[in-house]
């Protein structure tokens, strides 16, 4: 099936099925000058998620990398779950990718 001109697949013999482009949040809510604030992740998911067809987030309870005392581990889920509390539905929207890393 297609969204918003976005491929979206089986994830392999499951029925659970996702966007061939998913967002990487690695860096997101890091302790770096180039990781993204919490503001400009919300950005990103509301255009990859809810205007762009994206369906798939990728993440690490380890995330975000780098990390530090003020910005720990596990921040970005945090950033995901600030986001997915701001309007209804919007869990249904996505396939979270979480691992222990």
């Amino acid at each position: 099936r297609v969204v918003n001109g976005l491929r979206h697949r089986r994830l392999g013999g499951t029925d659970i099925v996702v966007s061939e482009l998913g967002l990487g949040t690695q860096r997101w809510g890091g302790d770096d000058f180039n990781s993204p604030d919490p503001e400009l992740c919300h950005a990103l998911m509301d255009r990859g998620i809810l205007e762009g067809g994206i369906n798939l987030i990728d993440t690490a309870e380890q995330y975000p990398i780098p990390s530090s005392a003020e910005k720990p581990e596990g921040r970005t889920e945090e950033i995901i779950g600030s986001w997915l509390r701001k309007g209804e539905g919007r869990r249904e929207k996505v396939v979270i990718a979480s691992k222990i890393t």
